[in-house]
């Protein structure tokens, strides 16, 4: 997939495309992503996404929106979807004043090589929102480019999208994340050195060191652990520790029937189902005891995954 930060920088291919943050790359995306792909097949032109960075929201109004899944990993995804190529605009001040007309003229037509440009039927964009469908249709028929209205997915009533599926990882509600991402949440980071409580109990477990945004609420969950090409079943504590007067968030993960040493390694967790709340217990030996439970639990709800 080619990549441009460029906003001047002219793609020099014909576009089928796409405009929005993509954050997860969930259904409603993949949707939108799909039509771009098929009209770019149909029309023998590129498949494209524009997309920005850091969030507009954090830009315009200083509220610092937990990204589901960080940039790099967005671009990620989006390779992963089939598109060629992937136009990131750095979002400022400066940026949020280029006035709508001026936007398609100069950036979706003279740089993108727009022909069809698929978005939601709520879209706006430009300075203070004042462009719309309403506008890209009539700029289209001036410019020689197709206007697409796709309808946004909805899952028991609930239409999916990215604030949605942040609060279903904030509340914990895994299965409904996964319905509305298209694949389970997953965390990724490096293994870092912690104290080693967990080995001295008969669970060790891999602290991971992560520049994700966004965790699932405190709790224990059980998780699957990507660790070197391989994936194990495992449980996962998000939280702070209570029984050892901690207070620091860690995310700990015990892999089961693991004995290998991946301090420093890179490994990725993806959260199936909360198991319970994080709480403090009266020892050590009490905590190692409910442990052994949610093992249990873990391994009865992860062996529905392959039935």
């Amino acid at each position: 997939m080619k990549i441009i930060f460029d906003p001047t920088e002219p793609i020099g291919f014909l576009t089928s495309a796409t405009i929005g943050i993509f954050d997860g790359v969930h259904l409603g995306h993949k949707k939108i992503i799909n039509y771009v792909k098929e009209e770019a097949m149909r029309k023998g032109i590129s498949p494209c996404v524009i997309t920005f960075h850091p969030h507009p929201q954090k830009v315009l109004r200083g509220i610092d929106i937990p990204l589901i899944v960080p940039f790099r990993e967005r671009l990620r995804l989006l390779e992963k979807e089939g598109i060629e190529i992937t136009v990131c605009y750095n979002f400022t001040r400066e940026f949020a004043q280029i006035s709508a007309k001026d936007f398609v003229t100069n950036i979706l037509v003279k740089t993108i090589g727009i022909k069809s440009l698929f978005v939601g039927p709520d879209f706006f964009f430009g300075r203070k929102r004042e462009g719309n469908v309403n506008l890209l249709e009539q700029m289209g028929k001036l410019y020689d480019f197709d206007i697409k209205v796709v309808q946004p997915v909805s899952i028991n009533g609930e239409v999916v999208s990215s604030t949605a599926i942040r609060s279903s990882i904030e509340e914990g509600l895994m299965r409904k994340c996964a319905k509305f991402l298209g694949y389970h949440f997953y965390i990724e980071g490096k293994v870092k050195e912690g104290e080693k409580r967990g080995r001295k109990i008969g669970f060790p477990t891999a602290n991971l060191d992560t520049d994700w945004e966004l965790f699932p609420k405190k709790g224990v969950y059980a998780t699957l652990a990507h660790v070197e090409g391989k994936r194990f079943e495992s449980i996962t504590n998000v939280g702070i520790r209570p029984t050892f007067n901690a207070n620091q968030l860690l995310i700990e993960t015990h892999i089961f029937d693991f004995n290998g040493d991946i301090y420093g390694k890179q490994i990725k967790i993806e959260f199936i189902e909360r198991l319970r709340d994080e709480r403090k217990f009266e020892s050590a030996s009490a905590l190692a005891a409910q442990i052994a439970k949610d093992v249990e639990k873990a391994k009865e709800v992860l062996s529905e995954l392959s039935e």
